[in-house]
């Protein structure tokens, strides 16, 4: 999965201390600068103005003309425990992600999520549906989808993998809007996910091998294969036992970091010996010089 990343463009914005500071962090950021000024503004008794005035709707929006209302919708963000928990995860998976796909790309992607709620709730005005969204836990919540399918088997909550907590959490989600007959908000949260797996598959992640379970027969046989042995036909109609062909060695950078992605999407970065950071950092080296020499 390594030809997916961008090395050029997945270093930190700047660094604070010894923090490094992403394009998701500065999201991150903005946001919680967002809902410090809600709360000053809801002091002084004008909360609803502010709702009003900067949320969306198709009427407001699009019919009204009220153009700014497709992106500070996002940042009527109420203080809550639960805004705030939004905002960490933004920082920590929007970092993941960003620094897979590279800036640009992630920025492209926050941008088309950013937009993609309004745009869906214009079309479902159209046909008869309508609704006001204001708030970012949508678009944030496809930010952490972006990073399960990335990263499907990496370990997360008490060592769940994050496939197994993405499925549980949209299918809470969905339920819950479910019961409330929420329907154009459901179709606005899946549609927001489906925007993120969409432009996924464009950087080359397939949505179906990220979510792929073996059969356990499959499983099984895997399992108890001889991996190191094979049985060669005499010419006399015996048969012997030999070992079998030592691997290649990896013949480009690509493949020879590709079990140590593996390890930091099973245990985390965390989980890097000395020797495999160095050997990460050369093959990055070595890529980057590949780059500029073309």
């Amino acid at each position: 999965m390594i030809e997916n990343r961008n090395f050029g463009y997945n270093e930190p914005l700047t660094w604070m201390g010894r923090v490094p500071v992403y394009l998701a962090t500065v999201l991150a950021m903005a946001h919680g600068v967002a809902m410090i000024l809600f709360a000053v503004v809801g002091a002084s008794g004008r909360a609803n103005w502010l709702i009003d005035t900067f949320s969306f709707s198709p009427q407001a929006g699009v019919f009204d003309l009220q153009v700014w209302r497709f992106v500070t919708y996002a940042f009527v963000n109420p203080p809550s425990i639960l805004t705030a928990f939004q905002l960490v995860m933004l920082a920590m998976f929007g970092q993941e992600v960003e620094k897979f796909l590279g800036r640009v790309s992630f920025a492209w992607l926050y941008a088309l999520l950013i937009l993609a709620g309004p745009v869906i709730l214009t079309v479902f005005s159209f046909l008869g549906f309508f609704g006001m969204v204001s708030g970012s836990d949508t678009p944030h919540f496809a930010i952490f989808i972006a990073f399960v399918l990335i990263y499907p088997n990496a370990s997360l909550l008490f060592g769940m993998l994050a496939k197994w907590l993405g499925i549980a959490l949209f299918g809470v989600y969905s339920l819950q809007l479910l019961a409330n007959q929420s329907w154009t908000y459901l179709g606005l949260f899946w549609g927001e996910c489906a925007v993120a797996a969409l432009w996924l598959a464009r950087e080359g992640i397939s949505s179906v091998a990220a979510f792929a379970i073996p059969s356990p027969l499959a499983w099984w046989r895997s399992r108890h294969s001889k991996r190191h042995l094979r049985v060669v036909p005499r010419e006399s109609g015996s048969a012997k036992t030999v070992a079998a062909p030592k691997k290649a060695e990896p013949s480009s950078a690509y493949e020879s970091i590709d079990p140590i992605l593996d390890k930091i999407a099973r245990q985390g970065i965390g989980s890097l010996t000395k020797a495999e950071r160095d050997k990460l950092e050369r093959a990055r080296a070595e890529l980057l010089a590949k780059e500029r020499s073309e």
